[in-house]
């Protein structure tokens, strides 16, 4: 197979930190480089004032999930955007790995609004009620039939809407990445995420979603799937 045409359909390789066996320096020494790499590459922030800071009122009382938040550097930027605002949020920050829940609660723990739990992305009604659900880079660890489950699961549950950010698959942000990435050493974070790249989306692998979806692929290669309010035609 030829190294471009890798890339036309999801790859299915278990990325190293999702082992329950990994080495929990390289482990921890990931989920510390992660917040570099959110501010470099996920556009995270941008987006979050876009959409659930854009569409909050004063004096209502709010409720988010993050799924895969891992280690909660971005449910930790959002709360103090809210409090800016004098946005009244409540973050209910999920991930299914009790090491990284228990590195977030080590370091975030401390921080209002903040609730840190373990758990399962498809089980949503276990976080009910909430007025929304965000989630970055963690729709690619799931398999494509759990996708279609996840976004209707959102579609239904979400009384405003969802915002789901990932990796958007292609060789430019795979042959990009391999070269910014040599900086991080002693980590996971190169190897899995060049994996992660693999097990990314392109806008066809939605198409046959019934779940009524906004698709967005901003630079540098990323995909955007808004739901809820933030999807114009609902």
């Amino acid at each position: 197979m030829s190294f471009f045409a890798q890339f036309q359909d999801r790859a299915r390789d278990e990325e190293q930190m999702d082992h329950p066996d990994c080495d929990p320096t390289q482990l921890f020494r990931t989920l510390d480089q992660f917040h570099g790499i959110n501010r470099c590459f996920s556009r995270a922030r941008g987006l979050l004032r876009r959409t659930f800071l854009a569409d909050m009122q004063p004096g209502r009382r709010y409720h988010l999930v993050d799924l895969g938040a891992g280690a909660c550097d971005l449910p930790v930027w959002l709360l103090a955007a809210a409090r800016k605002r004098k946005l009244d949020l409540r973050i209910t920050a999920v991930d299914a790995d009790p090491r990284i829940i228990d590195y977030a609660r080590k370091r975030y723990g401390h921080i209002g609004g903040l609730h840190i739990r373990e758990g399962n992305a498809l089980e949503l009604e276990t976080f009910a009620p909430f007025d929304y659900l965000f989630a970055n880079h963690f729709l690619h660890h799931l398999p494509d039939e759990e996708i279609s489950i996840l976004l209707a699961e959102a579609h239904r549950l979400c009384q405003r809407g969802f915002v789901i950010s990932d990796l958007r698959r292609s060789p430019w942000s795979y042959l990009g990445f391999s070269l910014f990435a040599r900086v991080y050493r002693r980590s996971f974070s190169r190897a899995d995420g060049l994996i992660s790249i693999r097990k990314g989306f392109q806008p066809r692998d939605f198409h046959d979603i019934p779940t009524p979806l906004t698709l967005r692929t901003p630079l540098p290669g990323r995909i955007q799937i808004l739901g809820g309010c933030f999807h114009p035609k609902c």
